[in-house]
C-alpha cells in the first residue's frame, strides 16, 4: 500500500469515526428543534432562557415522552414538568387557588364521568361542554398565576422540600379519610387501578379528596396539594394519553 493509499484510509477512518460519534452522541433532531417547538408555549421558553437547568429537564422529560408516544404525549411531558419543577414552589396562597378553582371544575363535571377522568388523568379543556367553561378557565387562570409565581420563586432559591414516600403515603391516605368526608373503599380501589378505574368512582373520589383538602388549614392544604403535584412525575404521559384521549370523553378534549 502506497503512502497516499494509506493516507486515505486512514482520512476515510476519521471520517467514519466523526460520524459515528454525531450520530451517537450528538443532538438528536428532537433537541436540536426543541427551542424552536417550545417557542409554542412562550411562558415555557421564557423561562426554559432563563434556566438552563430547567431547560435541560424540560428538554429531557419531553423527548422521552415523544419517544414513547409523539406529541401529544410530549405536550403532556411538558405540563407536568412545568407542574412538578416551577408551579410546585408557588407559596401558598397560589396553590390554594388552583385547589379551590379545581373542586368547581370537578362538580361541574361530575355528571360526565369520562369527562372528569380526562380532566384529571390528561388535562385538556372543556371544548364542548358549556357548563365547564367558565371554570375550566379559572382553573387555568389559577395555574398560570402559580407557575408564574413558582419560577420567581425558583430563581429566589425558595424551593419546596420533597418529602419521602413514607411522608407522602401518609399524606395521601389521611387526604382519603378526612377531615369532612373518607372515600369508600370502591373509590379507593379505583383510584389505585388508575387508568383501569371506574371513571365514576374516580370523579367522584377525586371530589372528596378535593373538599378534604379545601377543610385543611392554609399550610396543611398547600403541602398537601403539592405532594399530589409531585406524584404526577411518576406517570408516563404516553400510556396515559394513549389510553385517556383513545376513549370518548363526554365533550373534554384532550391537550
Amino acid at each position: 500500500m502506497t503512502k497516499r493509499h494509506a493516507l486515505l484510509v486512514l482520512l476515510f477512518a476519521a471520517l467514519s469515526a466523526w460520524l459515528a460519534y454525531g450520530t451517537l452522541f450528538g443532538p438528536s433532531a428532537f433537541e436540536r428543534d426543541f427551542d424552536t417547538n417550545l417557542a409554542g408555549y412562550p411562558i415555557a421558553a421564557s423561562m426554559a432562557a432563563e434556566d438552563p437547568a430547567l431547560r435541560q429537564i424540560l428538554l429531557r422529560r419531553t423527548e422521552t415522552a415523544f419517544k414513547n408516544g409523539g406529541w401529544v404525549a410530549a405536550n403532556k411531558a411538558l405540563v407536568i414538568a412545568l407542574a412538578t419543577e416551577v408551579e410546585i414552589h408557588a407559596d401558598d396562597a397560589h396553590i390554594n387557588a388552583i385547589s379551590r378553582a379545581e373542586v368547581a371544575l370537578l362538580r361541574d363535571l361530575e355528571s360526565r364521568p369520562l369527562a372528569c377522568r380526562a380532566y384529571l388523568l390528561a388535562g385538556g379543556m372543556a371544548d364542548e361542554l358549556m357548563q365547564a367553561q367558565p371554570n375550566d378557565k379559572l382553573v387555568w387562570l389559577a395555574q398560570r398565576a402559580a407557575l408564574k409565581n413558582g419560577f420567581e420563586r425558583r430563581m429566589r432559591g425558595l424551593v419546596w422540600t420533597r418529602p419521602d414516600d413514607r411522608e407522602t403515603s401518609t399524606v395521601m391516605r389521611r387526604l382519603g379519610r378526612g377531615p369532612v368526608t373518607a372515600l369508600t373503599p370502591a373509590e379507593e380501589t379505583a383510584r389505585a387501578k388508575y387508568l383501569e378505574g371506574a371513571p365514576a368512582l374516580i370523579c367522584s373520589g377525586a371530589i372528596k379528596e378535593s373538599i378534604n383538602l379545601m377543610a385543611m388549614s392554609e399550610v396543611e392544604a398547600a403541602r398537601a396539594r403539592r405532594i399530589s403535584m409531585a406524584n404526577t412525575a411518576r406517570i408516563d404521559p404516553a400510556q396515559v394519553m394513549a389510553r385517556v384521549c383513545g376513549d370518548r370523553n363526554q365533550g373534554w378534549s384532550c391537550p
